[in-house]
């Protein structure tokens, strides 16, 4: 099992979703040593962006060449999925169907994977398929969406719950999540937030049109992409749990 103390930095990234450009400048601003780091990516790779099977490419790559780079799925993979599990490409050929995912982001991912030779959105459908749900390293618990509050949690839960986790978790485990963007918490907030119920929250709204960032969890520090500054910037820190929606 992966620990925390094994490593010189443990880094998250938050919900890219299609921001290929974002996601490049944040990888070169975090000068990832492969020995020394590991990397989560929180899921939620494709969908609203015009970058999505870049970015899934990228992940794959970047997964499939360092052992310390660990992406996990999120539910817009889960959408896209299951997607593929009601349509083949040859019945989606010419024909316009309903689907919660396109509804979702999913139709720019899927026109862009329509480009794609068969084999490879096969290639890039089993991969996303086969992300983890969460990554255990002990003192932290990294998933996209959270866990159950109540009780034991189920593959749904990691990949979707919202409301009940960030208001009643209480466990001693810091759980590192995206899935959910700052703003939800704290309407003015552009950058990583810490709430008070040990949830630090990644996903800083990439997909609202704000910058991706990287959180090394190991000090709570975050750069992000857009900021001509490499600093690492303390994360923000709530007093309270406070939802704007």
């Amino acid at each position: 099992m992966r620990n925390l103390n094994d490593y010189k930095r443990v880094i998250s990234i938050g919900d890219i979703h299609g921001q290929y450009e974002k996601f490049k400048e944040l990888w070169e601003k975090i000068g990832f040593q492969y020995e020394e780091d590991l990397v989560i990516l929180h899921g939620d790779y494709i969908d609203r962006g015009d970058g999505s099977v870049a970015v899934l490419q990228c992940v794959k790559s970047l997964v499939e060449q360092y052992k310390n780079v660990i992406a996990l799925q999120g539910n817009h993979e889960d959408f896209m999925v299951g997607f593929f599990c009601d349509y083949s490409l040859d019945e989606l050929a010419g024909r316009y169907v309903y689907h919660s995912w396109l509804d979702n982001g999913g139709e720019i991912t899927l026109k862009q994977l329509k480009k794609l030779d068969r084999a490879e959105v096969y290639r890039l459908l089993k991969f996303a398929q086969e992300l983890p749900l969460y990554a255990d390293l002990g003192e932290c618990f990294f998933v996209h969406a959270g866990v159950n509050p109540y009780g034991p949690s189920e593959d749904g839960d990691y990949l979707w719950i919202r409301r009940a986790f960030l208001r009643d978790y209480k466990g001693r485990q810091r759980v590192v999540a995206g899935h959910t963007p700052v703003q939800y918490m704290d309407g003015d907030c552009r950058v990583p937030l810490l709430l008070p119920n040990n949830i630090l929250l990644v996903d800083t709204g990439t997909a609202l049109g704000c910058e991706l960032s990287a959180v090394n969890v190991l000090n709570l520090t975050y750069v992000q992409s857009g900021d001509e500054s490499v600093e690492w910037k303390p994360v923000k820190k709530l007093n309270e749990v406070r939802m704007q929606w």
